[in-house]
């Protein structure tokens, strides 16, 4: 059975996350892992006396939560860094999603360094940012390319809607050579550019359809400009229950980086945010 992995850190964005961490847990048919870590720092009697506390503190929340019913909910408390622990956790346990709470910041310029910034930047599995009540997903809409962490968006997305609806976008910006040859030469790149994200759509959901998961109805918009404004004018028209969007981006010496669309929508969530790798 699989595995989706929340982290708390015992606060009222947690209650909110741990919420969505069983709904989703229960569309997927999976077993949720809470995750809690305590300060290392601290001398190691002190660290297991924290580790106790904080056990019983996690053992309330979830039995604050009614989504907890009917359940596989496991319980993790260690010492050490929350990131290294859910990271770690998340390849242990090979978990399929991780759910985080919205960071506590309110300044978005602190964003970088956050659990949130890191965990989003090195998972190897998706990451469901929690921003917004718990309300079952319906509808989602997703920022759609042709990389390989956009179709793991797609993907990950078709499974949290379960039959509902997601509204795709692309970014069709032609390049210099189509946009001299003039509106004929757009209209023939846009075509050519719905015609592959159809196929790919396609292909990806009938992949979905053979593992026994519903597919989505979706929706297809090409617009030009910058992708940031495009996709928040769909969030406003669609007004979803979350956002959908591969993270994008590596560094020279391969280390994983957040593309700025993906941090810019983490550090100010207009709703819950999946970024997939």
């Amino acid at each position: 059975m699989p595995t989706i992995l929340m982290a708390t850190d015992l606060s009222p964005e947690a209650d909110l996350a741990l919420q969505r961490a069983c709904q989703v847990a229960k569309r997927l048919h999976a077993d949720l892992l809470v995750v809690h870590a305590v300060d290392s720092s601290m001398p190691l009697v002190a660290q297991d006396r924290l580790c106790k506390e904080a056990r019983s503190q996690v053992e309330e929340q979830i039995a604050r939560c009614p989504q907890t019913a009917d359940l596989s909910v496991r319980i993790l408390v260690e010492s050490g860094h929350i990131t290294e622990c859910i990271l770690r956790t998340a390849a242990e346990e090979d978990v399929q999603l991780i759910v985080l709470g919205q960071h506590h910041q309110s300044t978005p310029e602190l964003f970088v360094g956050t659990t949130l910034e890191r965990v989003s930047r090195l998972a190897a599995v998706p990451v469901l940012l929690v921003a917004r009540q718990a309300n079952d997903y319906r509808q989602g809409v997703l920022a759609l390319d042709f990389s390989a962490c956009g179709s793991a968006a797609l993907r990950m997305a078709s499974m949290l809607v379960d039959g509902g609806k997601l509204q795709a976008v692309h970014i069709c910006n032609p390049p210099l050579s189509t946009r001299l040859g003039g509106q004929r030469a757009r209209s023939s790149y846009a075509v050519e550019q719905r015609a592959t994200l159809e196929y790919l759509i396609k292909d990806e959901l009938e992949t979905l359809e053979m593992q026994g998961i519903t597919k989505p109805e979706i929706g297809l918009t090409l617009a030009e400009g910058g992708v940031l404004a495009s996709l928040l004018e769909e969030v406003k028209q669609q007004r979803p229950d979350f956002i959908a969007l591969g993270s994008h981006g590596r560094s020279g010496i391969g280390e994983a980086l957040l593309g700025s669309l993906a941090l810019e929508l983490l550090r100010q969530p207009p709703c819950d945010v999946l970024v997939a790798r």
